[in-house]
């Protein structure tokens, strides 16, 4: 059954069965993954997962279902389980359908001509890419990764209030780790790529990138614990901002579970700071016209100049202060309540370029790598106490290269420490949300080391 045919269906018995206001949000998600091992596939999957949520106000409480059935049968299943929903919720938080008139952005997030690139094609550039970095030079061991996934996500969203959105993209991203071994150590670099253009997936360079950053890492050792000058190289500035991105949730704010409650046009960070949430971004992976509500989505600076401009919020959080939605309503799957998340969220590009990044340090230490996010940040605190590896910064050039280092520190003092900001802006590995960063330059963090 198709998604159009089952909403006229499931709306028609969603009234008569009392419900006042009510809306299906579905998503489609194809997945293609290849990985290859000493030249062979050993990792093959095509999977589509397809799913629809149902929420509707039923005796002026909102009630939640979802399926992975697109069939008339699973209906009434949907309706009487939003129904139980509605029932036992016992707070009075006022939840919203959306019917407002928008006007959506015009976006192109969907690249046919990447549907026209074959699986022979997928396969025979993963196998060329682990061939040219195992013969990239005689310390090359092993490849101990290398995969492509590619994949297709539809989305969308259908009320009672005549609201129908649907959003489609793609995108590839192949990645591949590298082992090379000097003097009996063995050293593992990593590097990704992600493209809605496979044509951009150029093997030379992308094996190159990942032997040169295995390669040095050779001879890394750690330093004399103390304060020193940090230097964040953009892949892991971005990812504090992933790990710590849910203080500038409204509604965590709202429970007290962000240090940002009430702060909202105060100076939380260093002037030259601007961090924005651009859904319209151009390439952006997490770009997109509305959000998990159907609230049209604009572009924002979360923080302009140091100043705390939003945080952001969904209906139900916006609700709770008298203001307007920013758009960021978030299902993190068609199975997921309604939460809160930015789109591409980045810091904006400064002026210098990396060597000007370096030669402003000075002496210190430059931040390549960071371990244990998971279990050794505090979101609601900002403190963090993570392991590092990274390289020295001496006479304002990457010198020698650093491991077994903790660096520790606040996120929001971090914040306020910002004293150079580079233009090399890039952006991690989407994780529902796209972030980004261009390396930047902190007045002192604590190292720990020997």
């Amino acid at each position: 059954m198709d998604i159009k045919t089952f909403k006229e269906i499931i709306f028609e018995r969603a009234k008569k069965e009392g419900f006042s206001d009510f809306e299906i949000y579905y998503s489609k998600d194809e997945n293609l993954n290849i990985g290859v091992y000493s030249g062979e596939i050993d990792k093959y999957s095509v999977n589509t997962t397809m799913g629809v949520s149902f929420r509707g106000l039923y005796k002026g409480k909102m009630g939640y279902s979802y399926t992975e059935l697109i069939d008339e049968e699973s209906i009434d299943a949907l309706l009487e389980s939003a129904k139980e929903s509605a029932l036992s919720i016992d707070n009075e938080d006022k939840e919203i359908i959306f019917g407002e008139r928008q006007d959506y952005a015009k976006l192109n997030t969907y690249n046919e001509e990447l549907e026209k690139v074959s699986t022979e094609e997928k396969i025979s550039f993963i196998k060329a890419l682990e061939n040219r970095v195992l013969n990239f030079n005689e310390k090359v061991e092993t490849v101990a990764g290398c995969e492509l996934e590619g994949s297709t996500i539809e989305y969308g969203i259908m009320n009672s209030k005549d609201i129908e959105l649907m959003n489609r993209k793609n995108f590839i991203v192949s990645y591949v780790v590298p082992v090379i071994k000097h003097e009996e150590i063995r050293y593992d670099g990593f590097k990704f790529k992600i493209t809605q253009d496979f044509k951009e997936l150029d093997i030379e360079e992308f094996a190159k990138e990942a032997v040169e950053e295995a390669m040095s890492r050779v001879g890394g050792e750690s330093v004399k614990s103390g304060n020193y000058k940090i230097a964040l190289k953009n892949d892991i500035m971005a990812v504090m901002l992933r790990t710590f991105i849910s203080v500038f949730n409204a509604e965590n704010a709202q429970k007290g579970l962000s240090l940002l409650k009430g702060k909202e046009g105060k100076v939380i960070a260093s002037s030259l700071v601007n961090l924005v949430d651009n859904p319209h971004l151009e390439g952006g992976f997490a770009s997109t016209t509305f959000d998990a509500e159907a609230v049209a989505t604009y572009n924002k600076h979360m923080i302009k100049e140091g100043k705390l401009s939003t945080l952001l919020y969904n209906l139900k959080a916006a609700d709770k202060e008298g203001k307007k939605s920013t758009g960021n309503a978030y299902k993190e799957s068609f199975a997921s309540p309604v939460g809160i998340a930015p789109t591409n969220c980045y810091i904006e590009k400064g002026k210098g370029t990396f060597e000007e990044v370096l030669n402003h340090v000075g002496e210190g230490i430059l931040i390549t790598d960071l371990e244990g996010t998971h279990s050794g940040a505090n979101a609601i605190t900002g403190d963090f106490s993570l392991a590092a590896k990274g390289f020295w910064i001496k006479d304002g050039k990457e010198a020698e290269p650093i491991e077994q280092i903790t660096v520790a520190g606040n996120f929001f003092k971090l914040l306020e420490d910002i004293e150079y900001i580079g233009q090399d802006l890039e952006f991690t590995i989407p994780m529902g949300a796209n972030f980004g960063s261009p390396t930047v330059v902190i007045k002192s963090l604590s190292i720990a080391g020997k």
